[in-house]
């Protein structure tokens, strides 16, 4: 039986899920009558309600990050951390809830609906267009970081993956690469996806070929998970652009153990700015500013459960270029980024 959802009272009633949402959170903006309507509506309907939570109305959001993305340490969970910071400075308590594949495809909401205590959501890393559109369908503030959406018209804050990777790229060519890779799959998120464009519109400007079997796939495109072989090509280019740094540690490690020499004979750059672990080496990046992706979230959430704005923004954060020493400069025959 399919749950009853803030959309579906709003559609009975003929009125917004903002308005829906307003009604049953206790908060101002709606008519004593209307509000009445709504509360006898949504039970007659089955919807789960439950009067509201006194001082914690506003406070509690639910952060939902895919367990496929989600490990300590990573990316993703420094990044958690920053919002955490972030919610606390604003009064918000983030409750953490871990979303498997199978939850994720059968549309299984999280725990801070079941319970009805959330008052808005922050979806970290990548969902489906379909889990997004059933979080939407609760009627709460939701905003997604780190990822896009094209279906549903919904908020979003991300790093500007497309000037990062330019950039990244057009380093490469200003220091003698002509024949430059991709590393990640394109299609597996949209982050991998802008930062892929990005490499696209550098290698356009500049009117370099970019070869089919130079663009190599990182993860198993049907469930999301990392390969565990890259497919590297048989001609090899002189440097590839890798989706984040952690990949472009891991094809260090395995060009090196095919017999290549890194730099030397095929240079590596990456993005995010974030490494860990007994594997990680200083890779030239683009440098993603955590925090402040982390406050514009807060900042966009507090201002849709406060104010309720319809109409959603896509907000991309600027970052910054970091050099080390994963590169050789082709016209000098000097490894970069040493001092």
């Amino acid at each position: 039986m399919k749950n009853v959802t803030m959309r579906d009272i709003g559609a009975a009633l003929g009125v917004s899920t903002v308005t829906i949402s307003k009604a049953l959170g206790g908060k101002e903006g709606v008519s004593d009558a209307v509000r009445e309507k709504i509360i006898e509506t949504a039970k007659q309907m089955g919807y789960h309600y439950s009067a509201p939570l006194g001082d914690d109305s506003g406070r509690v959001v639910g952060i939902l990050v895919a367990d496929r993305f989600f490990s300590a340490p990573s990316f993703y969970f420094s990044l958690y951390r920053a919002l955490l910071k972030e919610l606390a400075e604003a009064g918000m308590l983030g409750v953490l809830d871990i979303i498997s594949d199978q939850d994720e495809a059968s549309l299984t909401m999280p725990v801070a609906v079941t319970i009805q205590r959330a008052s808005g959501f922050v979806l970290l890393g990548q969902f489906s267009a379909d889990y997004v559109s059933a979080i939407l369908d609760t009627g709460l503030p939701t905003v997604l970081l780190d990822f896009t959406c094209d279906g549903p018209d919904v908020d979003s804050v991300t790093s500007d993956g497309q000037s990062g990777a330019y950039q990244l790229t057009r380093y490469l060519i200003e220091h003698g690469h002509r024949k430059i890779g991709f590393v990640g799959s394109v299609e597996g998120t949209t982050s991998i996806m802008d930062r892929y464009s990005g490499f696209l519109r550098a290698m356009m400007q500049f009117a370099l070929p970019v070869r089919e079997d130079w663009v190599v796939p990182d993860r198993d495109t049907e469930d999301g998970h990392y390969t565990e072989e890259f497919r590297f090509p048989e001609e090899m280019p002189t440097a590839f652009v890798c989706n984040n740094d952690m990949l472009a540690c891991a094809v260090a490690e395995a060009l090196e153990k095919r017999g290549y020499r890194v730099p030397e004979e095929v240079s590596l750059v990456g993005f995010d700015d974030f490494v860990y672990g007994k594997h990680a080496r200083p890779i030239t990046t683009y440098a993603v500013d955590q925090q402040r992706m982390a406050q514009v979230t807060v900042r966009r959430l507090r201002t849709r459960v406060r104010e309720g704005m319809e109409g959603p923004l896509r907000t991309s954060v600027g970052g910054w270029f970091v050099e080390r020493n994963s590169v050789k400069d082709l016209n000098t025959g000097r490894r970069l980024g040493e001092k």
